[in-house]
């Protein structure tokens, strides 16, 4: 699944890191620390897309202003 691809980062292991040690902890199951991830992947791939949507716009709309 490439929206995994965002856990390897800082932030993706330190949240995989509090989650087994809650599960450890059993203060949450095995089941929700996924759906927890799970909405991670889903949460970053939308933070991100966004974020370049918005940059590739300024980057055309700057090219626009400085050919008039």
């Amino acid at each position: 699944m490439a929206y995994q691809l965002y856990r390897n980062t800082t932030l993706g292991n330190s949240l995989q890191e509090s989650l087994d040690e809650l599960i450890q902890s059993q203060q949450i199951t095995p089941q929700l620390a996924l759906q927890v991830l799970l909405q991670f992947d889903k949460a970053i791939n939308a933070a991100l897309a966004q974020r370049v949507r918005n940059r590739v716009n300024f980057r055309i709309l700057a090219r626009i202003l400085q050919n008039e």
